[in-house]
């Protein structure tokens, strides 16, 4: 099996992001971003995929966390999809269930290259600090865009905004490290190609 790596970055007027990953890792992380509640979400991510990655990302967040949060999951994505090749052989569904005292958070992922999200998580509105965690809706969307993702993230319950955020991005690890393992040689579709 060849080496799952891959390396992205994008540059723009508003962010400049680069990803380096390794899927077959062990969650070692280096994640550098000028936002640190939203790089401890970045990180609780990539811990619990399994994943090794190495971000760095900086932005103009003086105006909005927004461009960043989106850029920095389009640019994950991205090096995601491309360390996964043609996906043959992987699990490609996951799901996972994650708890964090009160909260507790499901996220169901699909690999086969059709991003859709189904973001219900609504108990996710307010500030920690001066991070927008509504925000983190932006990461997820652009993750899924860009790694060819079917993410569904379900709040069941909460009331700490950190505890439901970490729990949803621990999930989305969860599920992915199970869709990314890998279970045979054959191109995961009925159609026989994603």
């Amino acid at each position: 099996m060849r080496a799952r790596t891959a390396r992205q970055e994008r540059s723009t007027r508003e962010t400049r992001i680069s990803a380096e990953v390794r899927v077959d890792g062990d969650g070692k992380s280096a994640i550098e971003l000028p936002l640190p509640f939203f790089a401890h979400m970045v990180d609780s991510f990539v811990r619990y995929s399994g994943m090794d990655v190495e971000l760095h990302g900086d932005g103009d967040v003086q105006v909005d966390s927004h461009h960043l949060v989106e850029d920095t999951g389009l640019v994950l994505g991205a090096a995601v999809s491309d360390a996964l090749g043609g996906r043959a052989g992987i699990r490609r569904f996951g799901d996972a269930t994650a708890p964090l005292d009160e909260a507790l958070v499901r996220c169901a992922v699909d690999y086969g290259k059709r991003p859709h999200v189904v973001y219900d998580m609504e108990r996710l509105q307010g500030r920690i600090n001066d991070f927008d965690v509504s925000v983190l809706g932006e990461f997820v969307k652009g993750y899924a865009q860009s790694a060819g993702a079917t993410i569904h993230l379900d709040c069941i319950r909460g009331d700490n905004l950190h505890h439901i955020a970490e729990a949803a991005f621990k999930a989305l690890g969860l599920a992915s490290r199970e869709a990314f393992s890998v279970i045979g040689t054959a191109i995961p579709s009925t159609k026989g190609t994603l």
